[in-house]
């Protein structure tokens, strides 16, 4: 009789019903057995034969077919033999009547094939376990495998009859047809303490009106559902398990009743669990497949869940879940905010399908991912002081993760990947540096909000990364791939190395853009602004596009040098904030719509270019700097702002705009220009400075004070570079301002003038000429001079020749400068009135006496030396400078006036002394006038010298003796201190040493039976003159003008006829080769090269008078035809003019014989006139100013001498003279002279 049968309204509700589970015999190992191995038929037992031929049995199998209806009960249940077999054929139908249709005992296995009936009306049975009258039947560790289309049923009224009523345990039962109970359950597990298995496949309908499955006491039911429960599934008070399969269904409630019950979700689809599941201790998701649970995990009485494989969805509310959550490798957890536990375990991949804004505060934990998925804002917001400790990163799929913290995101370990969603920060935080962080190719978005956050790691990928919200997102780290990157809104800053980096970024209004030239890909577009801060040098080789604007940051040195032919192209400008941006091409500007807005930073040039004359320059009051380095560029707009504009580098900026910035100007090297040649009103507005070696000029003004300690150059002055003055130009000592043609970046212009329209305060150098001309005009209101020069071109000749002017209008000229004149192409003239003018006073201008001095002086042209004066002979002169050569006579002008009047010429401080004035203007020469006077004097006198006379040279005719070749030779030196004046232009006057050596050699003697004795021979000599030349310079006369010395080389032959007696003429014809070297008072050095021929001849008759002596009268006549080359000295042109000159001398000698010492000896004395015949030396300085020196002189000369023969080969000979002038001017020598001969 069954036990504790409960009524069948009691079913549903009965403590001990139970759900079966498909597919699991074991619980333990979990096996899941398919219906064809379950289907498996064995021989078990003999069933005694039935009184029905369709249903036969051999032994304990019986087999129904299908030829009649089967209606008497197979089996006798509890006494049938174990390991009976019943196989229900296809077709076959076996219906009874209040009587189990198949009653079997243990280990039994019945087959209901495909097309069978089996099934009992049942209304009031026992059946044969006293459990009902129930269809099937059978006992422990028996199986029943109800085939696809068959069907087991119970269609009585009795409701403790079902379809199929296992008794005890290790029962299987599957279903691949129908098991069906009409008013009873379809399935009752019967007084079990053991596990009974129900496995209801695919095409299996298990079906009851209320529970299709009830049980009797605490055994276990493993179900397996892999097909269709129609009805409740209600389990009874055992540790069941219940394994739902995807495609399976169940219409009903399911319970799991008492005990520690499992519940599986398996199979490769996708299914939904009921609505209403309650019980079920333990939940686990196997296979590949997707279930969705709908209910709240903690209403179906969970305490553990598990995903070991495929996807869970969760989309009940799990908030007061409070039980384990365990997501395997394998396995996905999917859910939003709102239905997730507020813990997970995540070793695999949690999904937050967030479609709507949701807040998750749980904790995520393990090596798992996380993904977030879904149009929504999911924040995660962990309550845990430690946030989230998960480590297999997170990836952001779909809409908006927000976190305000980086514990947010996991471990530190774990990545950050951007595969279409957003990361939104919720406080100002920085990624932890040791997170990964990627992009694929959907891409992905970074929204600060309004908050600051900082990435120290590589970001890598392909796909578009956008950053959002007003904040500053920092990436300190590369960015590495293909990655387009965009700023939408705030800041993004791009710190890393972007040598990998093969992307884009954009730039949208109003965003920024922050980064150095290393960390930017090849490709910027920029609408909004990009800032390179730029703390040390780098450079850009990309290409920025777009509308806006390019803004330089950092102490370092930008290079924008744009690979495309075409440059940049962002047409919102430039700023230049601090630093260096360094640029070869106007291109690298972008747009020339784009302006130049200099901030604090300078533009420095890497090639020659010019500004695009579209592009608007501005100087913020931070000023800005343009450094040209070697390189030249014109700014042909005018530049704006109330900044200041400093001029770097060694090259040229040209500035040919009306410029209004008003901060001033710097020229701290190089050049800048006011005004090309095209340009001359180019103005700048404000006071301007000049460094030492830089350059400022042009054809423009300056419109204020000028302090210079460099350059200003104007028009074609300018010979390097031009640089822009403003209002105040400082130059400093040893510095220049050179004005028009000193600088050759201009030189193709005119010359011009230079204006600066307030004081000049000069400490340098003011270059107003170059380039060989003058004319050019330095115009100020002021000048003051703190030891300055001023350099100026001028045509040094006669009154108003051309030249440079300072010109002061209206003011002062004050302090101390010094000009430096540069004489371009003057070759000097007589001034006969004002002179040349260099400085004038205009419009009630004064000048300081002792404003101005002149270089050196004087300045040297032609024939003259010019020196500086203030003041002319004429009225209204007074307050002007002039150069002069010449002193003005006594009733023009005074030179002891100091007062400055009109009328009055005041020679400058450091002008030598000059001469008072006369009745007639005195002529400046300068000194080496006098001196070169005396080179072609004292070339003539060293060349007389070395030919001398007959006696100076051989000794005495009764020496020569010898005939035959070479029958003798002689040497001679001789030496001699000259004084020689001459008059004339300049008067000069030479005194110091000539010397000389020869030697000669009889080359030929003969003689004659009457007495006639010739020699022939030759001599070779070497002479030198040198010493100090006085004369006439700068008006005054006989002052020191320098140093002479000539070199003559000589080469002589000469013929000597002794006649009977003694009587002799001697012919020499000679030819010099003469070298002057000059180096005058002023330091001029200078030379020239000369020759000269000279024929000699000469005689003398011996007359004896008495007492052993003898008088010998002679006579010589020299010709000398001497030629001397021109020289240059740098200030002129100095040509000699060539001159014959004959030298007459009348002469006796008195001479003695005796022998002494064993030699015979002859001493002897001369008296000598002598007397030039010439027309004078002349010299012609650069054709213009002839210098003439007389020659013709007469002077006197004393000799005293003697003779020896020492042997029967030698003898020798020595002498003195002195000699003066008879008239003209002064001469003074005396000399000596030592000679041998040698007979061979």
């Amino acid at each position: 009789m069954r036990k504790e049968r409960l009524p069948h309204e009691a079913w549903g509700r009965h403590a001990g019903s139970r759900v079966s589970r498909h597919g699991v015999l074991d619980k333990a190992s979990n096996p899941r057995p398919k219906a064809t191995t379950l289907a498996v038929l064995g021989y078990v037992a003999v069933i005694p034969a039935l009184a029905h031929a369709n249903c036969t049995t051999s032994g304990t199998t019986t087999i129904c077919d299908s030829s009649s209806q089967w209606t008497t009960m197979i089996g006798t249940g509890p006494t049938t033999p174990s390991g009976s077999q019943v196989i229900v054929g296809t077709g076959a139908v076996v219906n009874l009547v209040n009587s189990s249709a198949i009653a079997l005992s243990d280990n039994a296995n019945i087959v209901v094939q495909s097309g069978a009936l089996v099934q009992n009306a049942s209304s009031n049975s026992t059946g044969t376990y006293g459990t009902g009258g129930n269809t099937i039947d059978f006992r422990n560790n028996s199986t029943l495998t109800v085939e696809e289309g068959a069907t087991v049923q119970s269609t009585g009224s009795q409701t403790t009859a079902e379809a199929v009523n296992p008794e005890g345990a290790g029962n299987t039962i599957v279903n691949n047809g129908t098991i069906k109970g009409v008013k009873s359950a379809a399935i009752w597990f019967q007084n079990t303490l053991g596990t009974n298995t129900v496995i209801n496949n695919a095409t299996g309908v298990i079906q009851a009106p209320n529970s299709v499955m009830g049980a009797s006491g605490n055994g276990a039911v493993v179900f397996s559902n892999l097909g269709k429960v129609i009805g409740n599934l209600v389990f009874a008070g055992g540790n069941d398990t219940l394994n739902m399969f995807t495609g399976s269904s169940v219409s009903g409630t399911i319970d799991g009743g008492g005990g520690s019950n499992l519940l599986t979700l398996d199979g490769t689809g996708s299914g939904t669990l009921p609505t209403t599941i309650t019980k079920f201790q333990t939940l686990q998701k196997n296979d590949s497949g997707t279930w969705t649970i709908t209910n709240s995990i903690g209403g179906m009485g969970v305490t553990s869940a598990e995903v070991q494989q495929g996807t869970l969805v969760l989309t009940g509310n799990n908030t007061g879940y409070t039980g384990s959550m365990l997501v395997d490798q394998a396995g996905t957890l999917r859910a939003s905010a709102q239905s997730l536990p507020s813990a997970v375990t995540d070793n695999g991949l949690v999904q937050f399908q967030q479609d709507a804004a949701g807040s998750y505060t749980g904790l995520l934990s393990g090596s798992g991912a996380v993904e977030k998925d879904g149009a929504g804002t999911l924040t995660l917001a962990p309550t845990a002081a430690g946030g989230n400790t998960y480590t297999g990163g997170t990836v952001l799929k779909q809409g908006v993760l927000s976190v305000s913290a980086d514990s947010a995101l996991g471990g530190a370990s774990g990545g950050v990947t951007f595969d279409g969603g957003t990361l939104q920060l919720g406080s100002a935080f920085d990624l932890a540096s040791t997170r990964a962080i990627s992009v694929t190719s959907n891409g992905g978005t970074i929204d600060t909000q309004g908050f600051q956050s900082t990435i120290d790691q590589t970001i890598s990928g392909s796909g578009a990364l956008d950053k959002t919200g007003s904040g500053t997102l920092t990436v300190n780290g590369a960015v590495v791939g293909t990655i387009a990157a965009e700023v939408q809104q705030g800041t993004l800053v791009f710190n890393g190395d972007g040598s990998q980096f093969t992307g884009s970024v954009t730039v949208d209004q109003p965003a920024v853009l922050q980064a150095s030239a290393r960390s930017l890909p090849p490709a910027v577009t920029d609408n909004g602004l990009v800032q390179f801060e730029q703390s040390v040098d780098g450079t850009y080789a990309g290409t920025i596009g777009g509308t806006g604007t390019v803004e330089k940051d950092g102490a370092g040195t930008l290079t924008l040098a744009p690979s495309a032919a075409s440059g940049n192209t962002y047409t919102g400008g430039t700023v230049l904030k601090a630093g260096t941006l360094s640029v070869a091409a106007d291109s690298a500007l972008g747009g020339t719509s784009g302006g130049m807005t200099f901030d604090g930073g300078a533009l420095q040039l890497g090639s020659s270019f010019d500004l695009a004359s579209s592009r608007a320059v501005t100087i913020t009051s931070n000023g800005g700097t343009i450094d040209t380095q070697g390189f030249q560029s014109t700014i042909a707009q005018a530049i704006t702002g109330a900044g200041a504009l400093t001029k770097a580098g060694t090259g040229t900026l040209v500035l040919d705009g009306v410029n209004t910035y008003s901060g001033g100007t710097s020229v701290a090297a190089g050049t800048l220009v006011v005004g090309d040649a095209s340009n001359a009103g180019a103005s700048v507005a404000g006071p301007a400075t000049v460094a030492t070696g830089a350059v400022l000029g042009g054809y423009g003004s300056v419109n204020g004070d000028v302090t210079n300690s460099g350059t200003i150059a104007v028009a074609n002055a300018l010979s390097t570079a031009a640089a822009s003055a403003n209002a105040n130009v400082s130059v400093a000592r040893a510095s220049t301002i050179a004005v028009a043609d000193a600088q050759s970046s201009v030189a193709a212009g005119t010359q011009g003038s230079f204006t600066i329209n307030g004081q000049l305060t000069n400490a340098g150098l003011v270059q107003l000429g170059g380039g060989g001309q003058a004319g050019n005009t330095l115009n100020v209101n002021s000048y003051v001079g703190q030891n300055g020069t001023i350099a100026l071109n001028t045509v040094l000749a006669g009154d108003n020749a051309a030249s440079d002017k300072l010109v002061v209008n209206g003011g002062t000229a004050t302090g101390s400068t010094t000009l430096k004149v540069t004489n371009v192409g003057g070759h000097g003239a007589p001034i006969l009135s004002n002179g040349i003018e260099v400085v004038a006073a205009a419009n009630g201008a004064t000048t300081d006496t002792s404003a101005f001095t002149l270089a050196g002086g004087t300045v040297k042209a032609g024939a003259y030396a010019y020196y500086l004066a203030k003041g002319g002979v004429t009225a209204a002169t007074s307050q002007n400078w002039y150069l002069r050569n010449t002193v003005p006579a006594a009733n023009s002008a005074s030179s002891a006036n100091s007062d400055g009047s009109g009328g009055s010429v005041i020679a400058a401080a450091g002008t030598p002394a000059l001469p008072a004035a006369g009745a007639d203007p005195v002529a400046l020469y300068r000194p080496e006038v006098a001196l070169y006077a005396q080179i072609p004097s004292v070339m003539r006198q060293l060349d007389w010298m070395q030919i001398d006379e007959f006696h100076q040279r051989q000794g005495d005719q009764l020496l020569l003796g010898e005939t035959g070749r070479l029958p003798a030779s002689f040497g001679r030196v001789w030496g001699a201190h000259s004084v020689l004046s001459e008059g004339g232009d300049v008067s000069p006057q030479f005194e110091g040493s000539m010397g000389g050596v020869q030697i000669g050699q009889d080359v030929y003697a003969d003689g004659t039976e009457g007495g006639h004795r010739n020699h022939y021979g030759f001599y070779l000599g070497m002479a030198r003159a040198t010493g100090e030349v006085s004369g006439s310079a700068l008006g005054v006369q006989g002052v020191d003008v320098g140093h002479l010395s000539v070199n003559a080389y000589s080469l002589a032959g000469y013929w000597t006829h002794i006649g009977p007696g003694g009587w002799y003429t001697d012919t020499v014809v000679s030819g010099s080769s003469l070298m002057a070297d000059t180096n005058s008072s002023d330091n001029v050095r200078s030379s020239t090269h000369g020759t000269a021929v000279t024929a000699s001849i000469e005689g003398g008759l011996p007359l004896p008078i008495g007492h052993g002596l003898t008088m010998e009268p002679q006579a010589q006549l020299i010709y000398q035809h001497l030629s001397i080359g021109d020289l240059n000295d740098g200030a002129s042109n100095v040509a000699f003019g060539s001159g014959n000159t004959v030298l007459a001398r009348f002469g006796v000698r008195f001479s003695g014989t005796w022998e002494a010492l064993g030699a015979a000896w002859q001493p002897y004395m001369g008296f000598n006139v002598l007397h030039a015949f010439a027309n004078g030396d002349h010299q012609t300085y650069d054709s213009v100013t002839s210098i003439a020196t007389p020659v013709n002189q007469t002077t006197a000369r004393i000799d005293a001498g003697v003779v020896t023969k020492f042997s029967k080969h030698g003898s020798a000979y020595a002498a003195v003279n002195w000699g003066t002038n008879l008239d003209g001017e002064h001469v003074r020598t005396v000399g000596g002279n030592v000679g041998l001969r040698w007979s061979w």
